[in-house]
């Protein structure tokens, strides 16, 4: 079902829900939509009542006439509190790492954090890189100025990059290309010291982490790690920056360990590997 939840600046957010149990909002990363999570959400619908709301300027959601960081900290906060804060899991991966724990700092009540290498600090890329991209999507090179983007950022090899070309979703990236440079250029004027995280207590946080990640991601989810007090690191052996694709059932499985009942109920040799 396609809801809208309207932020606070107007904007119109789309969001999938689908499911049955505790809310789980998951928010995407720079360069794709809500449909990123398709592989993984029918492993958690059984267990979640999974929102994936397209961040504003992509799929079925509205943009705003400017861009800022703190626009979209509110956006996903106002999904949350859509979703039901009280009892809700609050999941990003990468950029949309970032945006859950802005928005976190925002809610007066939310169940756990989870981040998955969220970055910081201007680790994904540098203005020089930023204008090159931004160059080649702005003539007629947006497929090469999206392969570099997934290589150099997002540490995929080129044969992942190859299997993705024609697909609905390579489609979908193409669209989505013209909102990265200003989630880049965002992210190199935010450090950790200025986000605030010590300021979220003891709210339970799993940070995640790929043992095939780009040397960012490693960094940057050690560097949150040490800003956020107790909270847990789990590595997704064998996988990179995109479990979301390459492990579904693994992620999946991170998510449902968070509810008792869920690991209680797998028998031995269930888990995937």
């Amino acid at each position: 079902m396609l809801r809208h939840v309207r932020a606070p600046d107007g904007v119109a957010l789309a969001c999938e829900v689908a499911g049955d149990g505790p809310p789980l909002v998951m928010v995407h990363g720079a360069g794709s939509a809500r449909w990123s999570f398709d592989l993984v959400r029918p492993h958690l619908e059984p267990h979640f009542t999974v929102w994936a709301p397209d961040r504003r300027g992509r799929g079925d959601s509205e943009d705003g006439q400017s861009y800022s960081i703190e626009q979209e900290f509110e956006d996903v906060a106002a999904v949350v509190r859509a979703a039901g804060s009280d009892d809700t899991t609050l999941f990003g991966h990468s950029y949309g790492g970032l945006m859950c724990a802005g928005a976190a700092i925002r809610l007066d009540r939310l169940r756990r954090l989870v981040l998955y290498e969220p970055p910081m600090g201007g680790v994904l890329a540098d203005e020089a890189w930023i204008q090159r991209f931004e160059d080649r999507i702005a003539g007629r090179e947006r497929a090469a100025g999206v392969r570099e983007f997934l290589h150099d950022i997002g540490g995929y090899t080129h044969e992942e990059i190859d299997a993705m070309e024609g697909t609905p979703a390579w489609e979908a990236r193409l669209e989505a290309a013209p909102t990265v440079p200003r989630e880049l250029r965002s992210e190199q004027g935010l450090s950790l010291d200025t986000l605030g995280l010590r300021s979220l207590g003891a709210l339970p946080c799993v940070l995640l982490v790929g043992s095939e990640s780009p040397d960012w991601a490693r960094r940057s989810t050690e560097a949150f790690a040490a800003a956020m007090r107790g909270a847990e690191v789990r590595t997704l052996r064998g996988h990179g920056h995109g479990a979301a694709v390459s492990g579904p059932e693994l992620l999946a499985m991170e998510l449902e360990r968070l509810l008792p009942h869920v690991i209680e109920s797998r028998r031995d040799g269930d888990a995937p590997a």
